[in-house]
């Protein structure tokens, strides 16, 4: 027998910043950017919300299906925390720097 359950769309806890981000999505698409550069920029405003959120974005905004959504979610997300990681070094190695400096002085 077939499963004739159906999920009810995630809600957004900020639906304005949804709209945001998924209208942004379409522009990216519509400039001739790919569904990743879509995605990408839909992450970066809405990535505190739930996974199934910006999932169910990544359908509206980037044109993605819903059986590549999670792999773009996947992806977009790592390139996302390390490219955090990757400046908070950055950030922390000029600190020392500059406090190596300072005491020289």
């Amino acid at each position: 027998m077939p499963n004739t359950e159906t999920k009810s769309a995630p809600v957004p806890n900020n639906q304005e910043q949804y709209s945001i981000a998924v209208a942004k999505g379409l522009e990216v698409i519509a400039s001739g950017g790919s569904k990743a550069d879509a995605a990408r920029a839909i992450y970066e405003m809405i990535k505190d919300e739930s996974r199934d959120v910006i999932v169910q974005a990544f359908m509206e905004g980037a044109t993605v299906t819903e059986k590549g959504s999670p792999t773009y979610f996947y992806n977009v997300r790592r390139q996302f925390e390390r490219k955090q990681r990757e400046e908070a070094k950055t950030a922390t190695a000029k600190t020392k720097k500059k406090g190596a400096v300072a005491a020289e002085s």
